[in-house]
């Protein structure tokens, strides 16, 4: 049953001739097991037909520092990544790779900010230059820490000439041409804060809003503006107003509107104004009370009515003068903010159950 083929796994090999030392032999060559001269081994073996398996004795390969890589991805893409915010790179010493969505495995992006649904994330892109750590020096554990600017892919403002100023600038996808943007410029006499938004901004707020103008304010809508107010609105003015409609105003009071002014009101219509009450209609002047139309006037003071016209007629037929009457357009609603619902609060860290150990008297051995 021996005569078959084998497979060496280990062989140790033994030799002697002790007449090579000639005047220095001694009588102590002679083993426990009489082998005195001569060749001789041992050797392990396992059946040809068993698969072998070398046992997994040599350490696992280290990888030592960080290393630098291009994020890649399938070709027509700009951002390629998984649900867990991962992305995949080449390796500059890969010279198998072709760039596209199988160069690496998928790689963790650290963040300085990571919760349940909360956070921040910024997803490095295709062809960006990234740092790659590996977690304890395992190579099967790849994460990217970071990414890198170089000549090709320069700070979004030119440096040292800009280095008061930070940012973070993004670049629309796909195609580019557009991006959003907060810069912080942070030079002494010139602070300023630049927000961009390429397309929608939009802000929920749900409490309060305040905000402190130390200068001026200039809004500039080009197109149309709505507001909607659910309560009430208080608004003092410690200056002038000077406000301009270059079309029509629609002014809708559902109730009383209050108009009081400390000197006095003067009133403008190239064509008409019409005032119209469903019950009463009082003018009332302290000391004087005129009305005017076509050369004739009707003059009322302390010193009595005075009636002034080409003729005057009493009684005498006709009809009363129509105004246009009013016609109100009411206002659009404006639209609605977007919004998102929070993250979620996270467990605990794992706590291994403390384990009872024996007393130190009971251990052979001690560090």
């Amino acid at each position: 049953e021996w005569n078959d083929l084998w497979l060496l796994t280990r062989v140790t090999h033994e030799g002697k001739q002790p007449q090579v030392l000639e005047e220095s032999i001694t009588s102590d060559t002679e083993t426990a097991d009489g082998f005195q001269q001569g060749y001789r081994n041992r050797f392990l073996a396992t059946p040809w037909d068993v698969f072998f398996r070398p046992p997994l004795e040599h350490p696992k390969p280290r990888v030592l520092g960080s290393q630098t890589a291009v994020v890649t991805g399938p070709a027509g893409e700009e951002i390629h990544t998984d649900p867990y915010g991962r992305v995949k790179v080449q390796f500059h010493w890969d010279r198998e790779g072709q760039g596209d969505d199988q160069t690496s495995c998928w790689l963790r992006v650290a963040s300085s900010w990571a919760g349940d649904r909360y956070g921040a994330l910024a997803i490095p892109r295709i062809g960006m230059e990234v740092l790659v750590d590996f977690l304890e020096g395992d190579p099967d554990q790849p994460l990217i820490s970071g990414c890198l600017y170089h000549q090709e892919h320069p700070a979004p403002y030119e440096l040292p000439a800009n280095k008061t100023r930070s940012t973070f600038k993004t670049l629309s996808s796909p195609g580019g041409g557009g991006f959003n943007e907060v810069r912080l410029e942070d030079r002494k006499g010139a602070e300023h804060i630049f927000v961009h938004a390429q397309r929608d901004w939009d802000e929920n707020i749900r409490h309060d809003q305040k905000i402190r103008v130390g200068h001026e304010r200039h809004d500039t809508v080009e197109g149309n503006s709505y507001s909607e107010l659910k309560a009430e609105e208080h608004r003092t003015i410690h200056g002038e107003r000077k406000t301009e409609i270059r079309a029509d105003d629609h002014l809708n009071v559902a109730q009383d509107q209050h108009i009081k002014l400390g000197t006095a009101q003067l009133l403008q219509a190239g064509r008409e104004i019409h005032l119209q009450a469903g019950q009463k209609l009082v003018i009332e002047a302290a000391s004087e009370l005129t009305v005017q139309a076509g050369g004739s006037f009707i003059k009322l003071d302390a010193s009595g009515v005075s009636v002034s016209g080409a003729l005057l007629k009493v009684n005498a037929g006709g009809a009363a003068g129509q105004g246009s009457g009013v016609g109100i357009e009411p206002p659009m609603l404006p639209g609605v903010a977007d919004k998102d619902k929070a993250g979620s609060l996270m467990e605990k860290a794992l706590v291994n159950p403390k384990q009872k150990t024996k007393p130190e008297e009971d251990y052979p051995f001690s560090l």
